[in-house]
Parts: structure tokens; C-alpha cells; sequence
């Protein structure tokens, strides 16, 4: 088996050659997430000092410089800082620091989710109706007190959102009692509305602000949070300074923090090695990301599976997707160890690579253990016999377009899927563009197949599969239409047993890994490394840091 894998990776190295000459577009943008944005052009800025006060001290064994102003990375330049309309993770990362939550899940911990700005809430017999009472003494960044008026503001604001409505729908209004009192009133009794008013794209808005100097302006960049926004410089490193009049008696150890535009991966981890930066995101490069590993005086690594998936999508209404038998061969034709092997030198997870939903997400277990999963092992007699069925041989090959974005590590993985299919008689045409372009064309269902990955909220599971498996949502890429699979994400936003939601679930991936409606090839390996010393808690799809958990080691 490890002879076939290593022989079959020689092969696709020798195709890396030539598909990446043909490909285009370069390799100067950031790593593939789930909504790639911002400019894809390369750009480092920024002063090279961490700066900061420091002192050193000894925790874990080594010498450790601790200071509390940090620099980190952020892959794309950011151009606007909205929680409502954020549309990728480097927004995402700063808006986590300036926009606090009514509920907050504690150092990125999915199992602890807790009252944050919340001091109350009950909820009626039926499920319709949640009375909330705010935390007294909450001040917005420029001094005024947060109402319930912001708190309905800020919900009405997520329902005609693109990137937050279809996680509202569960949300028929917000009535406010008093300045410290609102009402949620549901449409049915939805299961995660905590888990949902906890995520960073519900942080909580200044109404004022906003209505005064209008969406998108820099001066209205306010929130709650332990951050405000300090210099957003034209090198477009933005730079956050701690809020002093915060809530919380606690005080973070951080006080500032710089987010430093660096859109080139290999640029970040030099920036890194060199001492520019104390917190590197998404080191996406293997080799860059292996040699901190194996430089624990200097480094900490956190290395963790992201609920996070990558493979390939097909656009399954229409030719030749439309068909189950391609669909299927695609599956057969797919090595996906040797592809990992060549793609980020076999740290992925393809154990799990049997969905494009999170493994730790609900009804997967049940599926799994219970033998209701369609897997596709790698098979060329396979993959050549289904697309014999479908009318594609030797003779009449098949040849399909494919989209990707322009980034080093989506493009190997289109030279490898095309080496690979080109031995089932299948010619990959691959059409290489900047992410943005990538996800407005995909968004769109404008294409045939492409390059895919998905982020998963596996803690809102019911969210999760009605935004990946419903007919019509954005993040159905694969365009499918299958009555059941819509029925059964209808009923799992209304089902509050979780019982029952895992048997709901469960069927559905029965159903979508039986239609093999994509290729998943596994779940990402993701490292994030900082000084020596420093102890970050990134949230697991996403990866944004709450910096006020940000410590050093003692």
C-alpha cells in the first residue's frame, strides 16, 4: 500500500510541473477558507518591532519574553470591520476583539458556553419566547451605555444581513422592555439561539454610531469589547488598544494587539522566523509550519483538525454531474492519501473525508458506527466502469472545467486531482482566479466543478447542515435539490431533542454520501504558532482569538 501511495505521488509531482504553468493567476494570496476576501495581492508592511513592554521570566522550562503589546498576522488586507457583514476570517479575527456577544463559549470552548453580557434569561414552556436582561454598567467604546435598543438594533440588522440571515430565520422580532430588559420572540422553538448570539458575527453594534455617521465608516467602528479600535494605518495594519472602562473585573494581559497584512504564506512564516510577529495564523505551508514544531525553545504550536473540510465539488444540476455514476467515479478516481501526501505532506485527516460537514458534528457517530455511510475506496477499474455507464471511455473521454482560486495551496491540489483523473480517462480543464473572483462564481453555482472547503459550526449543528445541504443556500455548493435532505433540515431547526436530531442527521448523511454529491478528500490540519510562551485559544472552524483569553505561560 505505501509503495502504490509513494509511486503514485512521483507521478502527480511530475504533473505539478505542468498544470501550474498553465494554471495562472500566481500563488500570492491566502490559504483557502471558507469565504476567501479581501485584496489577494501580496503586501508585508508593517514595523518590523513587536514592541511592547517585556520582561522574561521562566515558565514551562524555558526563557520566556512576555510584553503586552502583540503582532499577529492576517492573510488578506482587511477593508472593513462590520460583525454583521464580515465576510472572511481575517475580519472575523479583529471583530471577535471589538464586538462582544451576549454569550460567550469561554477560551474557544464549544462545552462551555456562559453568560457574557447576559446577567439573565428565561425561557417560556414553548420554546417562543426568551425574556433577557443585559449586564448593568456596560459601556460602549465611546463612553455610552449599551441598551436593549442596541441589542434589537444590532438582531434586526442580522436578519436582512446575506451572511447572517439564514441563521436568523428562527428570530420573528426583538421587542424591547427597557434599557436593560428585551424579549426574544421566536418563530418556533429553535435549539441554539445562545450558540448563536455567542458567535462573532452577532456582536453586538452601536445603534448611534451607526445611524450617525453611517454603514461601513470608520467612526462607527464600536463596539463593547475589550478592544477599541486604536490606528488603522495605510500600510493597512490595524491596531487595537484595551478598552479600559471594559465590564469585566478581570484585566488581560494583553493590551494592545497589531494586526499585520501579510497576503503572501511563505512572506508570514519569514516574518515569524525573524521576530516581526508573536502570533502566526494558519501556517499553511507545511514545511514552514514543521520546522516550528521542531523548534520548541523558540515556538509553541498548537496543531488541532479544524472543523474544517477540502476536496472537490460538483455542481450537480448540471452535465455530466447531474449523473450519480460520474459523481461516483470521481470518488473511485481520487487517491486521496497520495493527493495529501503531495498537496501538504500527509498531515490531513482523510479518515473523516467521507463528508464536507465537521466529524464532530451531530448524526456523524451515529452514521458512522451504524455502517450508514457510503465511502468511496480508491478504485481505477471502478471509476473507469461507472463512467463507462455514463458513456465516457479511451475513446471518448470526458472533460469538465474546473475552478480554483489562485492560492499555493489550492492550486497542487488541482494539479493533483487532474493527474489523477487523467487516469480514468477524465481531462480536467483547470481555470485558475483570485478567491474573491472564486467566491462570487461558486456562490453563484457558475461553474461545473471546483475547488471546495467548508467551514462547520459543529456546535450549531442544525445551523450547519441547513447552510451546507438545503436547496438554495449559499454554502450548497453542489446546487443538489433533494426533497428529503431540504425536509430534514427544516425539521432539525425545530427539533430541540438532540436525540432526535441525531437520527435526523444521521439519515442525511446516509443520503448525501449514497448520492456522492462531492469529493471530500479530509479535514484540515491547522497550526497556529506564537512565541514562546504564549497561550492562545482560537475557536475551532474559523480560528478567531478572543486575545482578552490570550496569556502567558506561568
Amino acid at each position: 500500500m505505501k509503495k502504490r501511495v509513494f509511486a503514485l505521488a512521483i507521478v502527480l509531482v511530475m504533473a505539478l510541473g505542468i498544470v501550474l504553468t498553465g494554471c495562472g493567476g500566481g500563488t500570492s494570496s491566502s490559504g483557502g477558507t471558507s469565504t476567501p476576501g479581501g485584496d489577494a495581492s501580496t503586501s508585508t508592511g508593517g514595523d518590523a518591532s513587536t514592541g511592547g513592554d517585556a520582561s522574561t521570566g521562566d515558565a514551562g522550562g524555558s526563557n520566556v519574553v512576555t510584553k503586552d503589546h502583540i503582532i499577529a498576522n492576517v492573510g488578506a488586507v482587511v477593508t472593513k470591520l462590520d460583525p454583521q457583514y464580515g465576510v472572511s476570517t481575517w475580519e472575523w479575527t479583529i471583530n471577535t476583539n471589538i464586538y462582544d456577544t451576549l454569550w460567550r463559549n469561554i477560551k474557544g470552548d464549544y462545552n462551555n458556553l456562559q453568560n457574557w453580557m447576559v446577567e439573565d434569561y428565561t425561557v417560556s414552556d414553548d420554546g417562543l419566547t426568551w425574556d433577557v436582561k443585559l449586564r448593568e454598567g456596560i459601556l460602549f467604546h465611546d463612553g455610552t451605555p449599551l441598551t436593549a435598543e442596541d441589542v434589537k438594533f444590532t438582531a434586526d440588522r442580522a436578519k436582512v444581513s446575506p451572511y447572517t440571515a439564514p441563521a436568523t430565520e428562527w428570530l420573528e422580532s426583538t421587542e424591547v422592555v427597557d434599557d436593560l430588559n428585551f424579549i426574544f420572540h421566536l418563530a418556533y422553538a429553535f435549539p441554539m439561539v445562545r450558540e448563536v448570539f455567542a458567535d462573532y458575527q452577532w456582536g453586538i453594534c452601536n445603534k448611534a454610531a451607526i445611524e450617525t455617521y453611517g454603514e461601513g465608516a470608520k467612526e462607527a467602528i464600536v463596539g463593547t469589547g475589550p478592544y477599541k479600535l486604536g490606528e488603522w494605518g495605510a500600510d493597512n495594519n490595524i491596531t487595537l488598544d484595551y478598552f479600559e472602562d471594559f465590564w469585566s473585573e478581570d484585566v488581560p494581559q494583553i493590551k494592545s494587539v497589531t494586526y499585520r497584512a501579510i497576503t503572501d504564506p511563505s512572506a508570514a512564516g519569514i516574518a515569524m522566523r525573524s521576530g516581526e510577529l508573536d502570533i502566526l495564523f494558519f501556517a499553511y505551508l507545511v514545511p514552514d509550519a514543521l520546522g516550528f514544531v521542531e523548534d520548541p525553545e523558540n515556538y509553541d504550536v498548537l496543531q488541532f483538525e479544524r472543523d474544517h473540510a477540502q476536496g472537490i465539488t460538483f455542481n450537480n444540476q448540471v452535465a455530466p454531474f447531474d449523473d450519480i455514476n460520474v459523481r461516483r467515479a470521481i470518488n473511485h478516481a481520487i487517491d486521496k492519501e497520495a493527493v495529501n501526501l503531495i498537496v501538504d505532506e500527509g498531515i490531513n485527516n482523510t479518515e473523516h473525508a467521507i463528508v464536507k460537514t465537521s466529524f464532530r458534528m451531530e448524526g456523524y457517530e451515529k452514521a458512522l458506527n451504524e455502517g450508514r455511510l457510503t465511502q468511496y475506496e480508491y478504485d481505477v477499474e471502478k471509476a473507469k466502469s461507472l463512467l463507462a455507464e455514463a458513456g465516457y471511455d479511451e475513446s471518448n473521454p470526458l472533460t469538465v472545467n474546473y475552478i480554483t482560486p489562485s492560492t499555493n495551496t489550492c492550486l497542487p491540489l488541482a494539479a493533483a486531482a487532474q493527474a489523477q483523473l487523467a487516469m480514468v480517462n477524465v481531462n480536467l480543464d483547470v481555470e485558475s482566479m483570485e478567491p474573491s473572483a472564486w467566491v462570487q462564481q461558486v456562490g453563484a453555482a457558475d461553474f461545473v466543478t471546483s475547488y471546495n472547503d467548508t467551514g462547520s459550526w459543529a456546535n450549531r449543528s442544525p445551523l450547519t447542515y441547513y447552510f451546507m445541504y438545503h436547496t438554495g443556500l449559499m454554502y450548497n455548493r453542489e446546487n443538489t435539490n433533494i426533497d428529503r435532505v431540504n425536509e430534514i433540515t427544516e425539521l432539525g431547526m425545530q427539533t430541540v431533542d438532540p436525540a432526535e436530531r441525531e437520527e435526523l442527521y444521521a439519515e442525511l448523511l446516509e443520503i448525501v454520501t449514497d448520492q456522492a454529491i462531492c469529493c471530500p478528500l479530509w479535514q484540515r490540519k491547522t497550526f497556529v504558532t506564537t512565541t514562546k510562551g504564549l497561550q492562545v485559544y482560537p475557536e475551532q472552524m474559523m480560528l478567531p482569538i478572543y486575545m482578552f483569553d490570550t496569556e502567558w505561560a506561568s
